[in-house]
């Protein structure tokens, strides 16, 4: 049996595009288990373990206790001594855990491969990966962003981690021309995991127009999580996301849905506006994508929210926070990403209106991008069994 190691793929995490990932990963595994004729085990490096959603996890992929495991990530940044001090004795339970893996397949939660979230999370999250290599490990960087690297010695580590990785996998070529600016490393190009997501689409019970918003607990102003975001904004995101909440829900053409995706994301700032219907936070990345999938158009700042929408044929108007977005959309043929980075408050709501009235023409745009996604994931199936046929055991 092959030991696979996942890193930075996350099941016990409000973050549900986090986990998507993972949901999504281990499907593609799975099928590749089957093309070698060899079954695979897997080990989940992350910080917390909830029992419930990894029994969740097998329930949905059939597996048996003894082929799914949680090991707890360690810590390894000397800058912060004390906590690596702390974390002693969970260090070498990790490192034990690495050493028993054939391979780790490392996905940094899609996006975090960068210090745009701030110094801490880059090397909480590569010194790790560095750690499988010195260990003779092979690593694969599964398909991610990667970047941008503002800080000198942020990138000098980064790319030496990439050198030494087995296989790099970028989910979009604006990653893979950043990369060829300080590697020489080949990198293959596939798409984002999370567009393979399952899920049910049910049948409409309205004939108003249903417009779903992603308010991102990231970006608004009272934050809902911890995460550090060092890009500023030219859009005011409080006023772009009320100003969109209160035309629509005004608009008798329109039914307003509030939907979270990580957490209650800002979704409890607008409980009780009439005319608004606010969902309660998901369980699991595939509850969200069905909500997500009854909607006729979808607005949304949390990147695998939109990801869940396009899956699912609904018309998609991302508003970016960063690269990653018009990045993974672009290589698809489709540039209807909103760009809060580049543009002020009222270029972006009234782009975004523009975009809400030609809904039906988007989701005809969305059906022929499908099209890309189906090839760029089958790409990847090749690469994992590629890659997994190629390890030593």
């Amino acid at each position: 049996m092959l030991n696979i190691g996942i890193m930075g793929g996350l099941i016990s995490n409000p973050n549900l595009g986090c986990v998507a990932l993972t949901y999504s990963l281990l499907s593609d595994l799975e099928k590749v288990s089957k093309k070698m004729g060899q079954e695979f085990s897997y080990t989940i490096f992350e910080f917390e373990h909830d029992p419930k959603l990894y029994t969740r996890l097998r329930s949905y992929l059939h597996l048996p206790d003894n082929r799914l495991r949680f090991v707890r990530n360690g810590f390894l940044w000397m800058k912060d001594w004390k906590y690596v001090v702390k974390m002693v004795s969970v260090n070498h339970r990790m490192s034990n855990a690495i050493r028993s893996c054939d391979v780790v397949i490392d996905l940094t939660q899609g996006d975090s491969f960068t210090d745009i979230y701030g110094e801490r999370r880059f090397y909480e999250l590569t010194l790790i990966k560095e750690k499988v290599e010195k260990m003779s490990v092979p690593l694969i960087l599964g398909p991610q962003t990667y970047g941008p690297f503002k800080d000198t010695k942020v990138r000098e580590l980064a790319g030496k981690v990439i050198d030494r990785a087995q296989c790099v996998i970028s989910r979009d070529e604006k990653s893979r021309d950043y990369l060829s600016t300080f590697t020489n490393k080949k990198v293959d190009v596939t798409t984002d995991l999370a567009f393979a997501l399952p899920f049910d689409k049910p049948a409409k019970n309205s004939n108003r127009i249903r417009v779903g918003i992603n308010p991102s607990g990231l970006l608004f102003s009272k934050k809902t999580e911890g995460t550090q975001l060092a890009v500023p904004l030219k859009t005011d995101y409080d006023r772009y996301l009320e100003t969109l909440v209160e035309r629509l829900r005004h608009d008798s053409r329109y039914e307003v849905h509030l939907i979270p995706h990580v957490g209650d994301d800002a979704v409890e700032d607008f409980r009780g506006l009439e005319g608004v219907i606010c969902h309660d936070r998901f369980v699991s990345p595939i509850d969200a994508k069905n909500c997500i999938a009854s909607m006729d158009v979808f607005v949304g700042s949390r990147m695998h929210a939109t990801i869940a929408a396009f899956s699912s044929g609904v018309a998609t108007i991302p508003a970016a926070y960063s690269r990653k977005f018009a990045g993974l959309y672009e290589a698809l043929g489709y540039d209807h990403v909103i760009d809060l980075c580049a543009l002020d408050t009222d270029a972006a709501l009234e782009s975004t209106f523009a975009l809400i009235e030609r809904h039906q023409a988007l989701k005809d745009e969305v059906a022929a991008c499908m099209a890309t996604v189906q090839e760029k994931n089958a790409y990847l199936e090749q690469i994992l069994e590629r890659e997994l046929r190629a390890v030593k055991r």
